[in-house]
């Protein structure tokens, strides 16, 4: 089991305007801590919304969420029954 902060393939970040509007705000809170004069939660805001950024645009995940372990083991076990028995 992987632990992640962000789960970037839920089907709610599927579109694109979804995406797009997290980083906006994420930034904006950034700028706000910032100008308050909290340097710390600028930092700690910027560094999450550098990550999130990344994993929703760079990190090479496919737009498509991943597939439940038991529709994997359904079709696998289709599969392998599929398959002839191998003659020795």
């Amino acid at each position: 089991m992987r632990l992640v902060l962000v789960d970037f393939r839920h089907p709610f970040f599927k579109p694109m305007t979804r995406r797009v509007v997290i980083i906006t705000l994420m930034a904006a809170w950034t700028i706000f801590e910032f100008v308050a004069g909290s340097d710390a939660w600028g930092i700690f805001f910027g560094a999450l919304t550098a990550y999130v950024a990344w994993g929703f645009f760079l990190s090479g995940h496919p737009d498509e969420p991943e597939p439940k372990p038991d529709e994997t083991e359904a079709k696998s076990a289709e599969s392998d029954q599929s398959e002839p028995p191998a003659s020795q």
